[in-house]
């Protein structure tokens, strides 16, 4: 089972957020069995953010931060992590409510939340699959038929009718080119943008103005379906142009 992460004050006193952690670490059945793995704040109620959010990245699983904490603790998490994983921030006054407030943020990691708007997440599938397929231009082999592109291996059938319209976005963007053979076209990834691609794809979002344009389609998709991506959690190699 995946753990449950859990930031939590320093307190010392019988009740307190500290001792209501280890009380829960002794009776995990009680909270649907999640292990736990609880971190201490520093004593200005703060995080080491970075730390905390490469490990969670190294297994993730939900987060649950115990108030009070800092708000750019808070900020700092929800930016690397909340297209992951859900992060709530609760304020905990007996077991009950921690026990509670432990079922309510595992049932949503379980539910597949966070939820991410549809077109963002074909977008990205969308870049993965080109890639993986080195669809990076420089010759015939190197552009991808329309009809190809929501054929499974990464981008699912289910998604073709969000593809048309996805892929002029990423045209009109620049982070696609294409070609045009028996009056038809070929996509590829645009090798001038590569690293801000591969940037999207491991931070799992596009910059403001890319963003705001997908966004546009109300439908939406479980995060869940962007595990695929965990390949780009590390900066890629240096590649040549496929030629």
């Amino acid at each position: 089972m995946q753990p449950l992460y859990i930031g939590h004050p320093a307190s010392q006193y019988d009740g307190g957020p500290r001792a209501l952690v280890q009380l829960c670490a002794k009776d995990l059945d009680a909270h649907g069995g999640w292990p736990l793995r609880p971190h201490e704040y520093a004593a200005n109620f703060s995080l080491n953010a970075r730390n905390f959010c490469s490990m969670v990245l190294q297994s993730l699983g939900p987060v649950l931060l115990i108030n009070p904490v800092q708000r750019e603790t808070v900020e700092h998490i929800r930016l690397r992590l909340g297209a992951r994983v859900p992060v709530i921030v609760e304020d905990i006054a007996s077991l009950d409510e921690l026990r509670e407030a432990i079922r309510r943020v595992c049932q949503q990691h379980e539910d597949g939340e966070p939820l991410m708007a549809l077109d963002v997440v074909v977008a990205l599938l969308m870049l993965r699959k080109l890639d993986l397929e080195r669809m990076w231009a420089g010759n015939s082999k190197g552009y991808m038929w329309v009809s190809d592109i929501p054929k499974g291996r990464g981008l699912d059938e289910k998604y073709r009718g969000r593809v048309d319209n996805v892929l002029n976005i990423l045209l009109m963007q620049g982070l696609l080119i294409y070609k045009t053979s028996n009056s038809k076209r070929k996509y590829a990834l645009n090798a001038e943008r590569r690293p801000e691609i591969y940037e999207f794809l491991r931070n799992r979002k596009f910059s403001d103005d890319i963003q705001r344009v997908l966004l546009r389609h109300g439908a939406v998709e479980s995060v869940r379906v962007l595990d695929l991506l965990d390949c780009y959690n590390e900066p890629p190699e240096e590649n040549g142009d496929e030629s």
